[in-house]
């Protein structure tokens, strides 16, 4: 009897599945229509160099089951997979069809985000790459969007991604594994869709600025480039393209985890160089980044990092 009742009223503790993968994402102001030549050659070429991971199936919001990619086809068109409309559109390529639940795999998002009442929404690129994907792959990403699409900002490198379980335990997790891994970004795109036009929250290991956003902040993609060949001795590199420039803290990506002295120097150079353009606000987040205090010292870890050493994420 009690035996049972014991059974009966056990309560599984909340399990969930939080890492960090390689990502890269370009966010667009305006429309993704009006550079759709540039987003498809984005797709082929890396589709091309990927290999294994290329792209195999899609599904979009009018096609919301995973469907094959034609064989007979080896790069059909983005616009008429998305069903590309003047109404906006999304668009979901993927190298499995559980690419984004069980957190293996490459997988893209394509968000074209028309005004909601006429406020004005970030359209994004967003791609998240198989484990193993050779560092050389995502520079290559990000080389060959500032010199073919106009992008307002991008970032590569480490990201927080959630493939399953319950979304209250993988925010309070992300809380914790963020106090030790520093140069892991938080891209929230429910959020980011409105945050992305007024900055961005914080660097990565890859930070692409484009030319409008940085005037759009008092600063102009000639003179970062100038203040970064001042940082070049210490491993910051930048290359400078026909839309915008990117920085690069470093050879290659970092979790920044604090536990075992990584480097986050190069970050702090470059988080100082963009500090106009990071955002002093960000749309609250769920769990401990509900609370503006420790969403702030996040996006000032860099800036003030005993801030974020002291910010108290328990009661999130």
């Amino acid at each position: 009897m009690f035996n049972a009742l014991r059974t009966i009223h056990t309560i599984k503790p909340a399990t969930t599945d939080m890492s960090a993968r390689l990502g890269f994402t370009v966010f667009i102001r305006g429309s993704l229509n009006e550079q759709i030549g540039g987003l498809q050659a984005l797709w082929s070429r890396a589709n091309d160099s990927l290999g294994a991971g290329r792209s195999r199936y899609f599904r979009s919001r009018g096609r919301p089951s995973w469907e094959a990619l034609p064989e007979d086809e080896s790069q059909p068109a983005l616009a008429e997979l998305a069903g590309a409309s003047p109404g906006g559109w999304l668009l979901e390529l993927a190298e499995h069809r559980e690419c984004e639940s069980d957190g293996s795999g490459t997988w893209w998002q394509f968000a074209d985000l028309p005004p909601v009442r006429g406020m004005e929404r970030a359209s994004y690129v967003r791609v998240l790459l198989a484990s193993g994907t050779p560092t050389v792959s995502l520079a290559a990403l990000g080389e060959w969007s500032i010199d073919h699409l106009r992008l307002w900002w991008g970032a590569g490198g480490f990201v927080f991604h959630h493939t399953h379980g319950s979304p209250a335990a993988a925010n309070r997790r992300m809380a914790v594994l963020a106090k030790r891994h520093w140069a892991v970004q938080i891209q929230d795109m429910a959020a980011l869709q409105w945050d992305a036009l007024r900055g961005m929250p914080g660097v990565n290991w890859l930070t692409l600025i484009g030319d409008e956003f940085a005037q759009a902040g008092g600063l102009t993609t000639d003179d970062l480039a100038s203040a970064a060949d001042s940082h070049t001795s210490h491993g910051v590199f930048h290359r400078r393209g026909v839309h915008g420039i990117a920085l690069a803290a470093g050879s290659n990506p970092s979790r920044g985890d604090i536990n075992v002295g990584d480097d986050l120097s190069n970050h702090v150079r470059i988080a100082k160089l963009v500090d106009p353009l990071l955002l002093e606000g960000h749309t609250p987040l769920s769990g401990p980044f509900a609370r503006p205090e420790v969403l702030t010292a996040w996006l000032k870890r860099f800036a003030d990092p005993q801030a974020w050493l002291e910010c108290d994420i328990a009661s999130g």
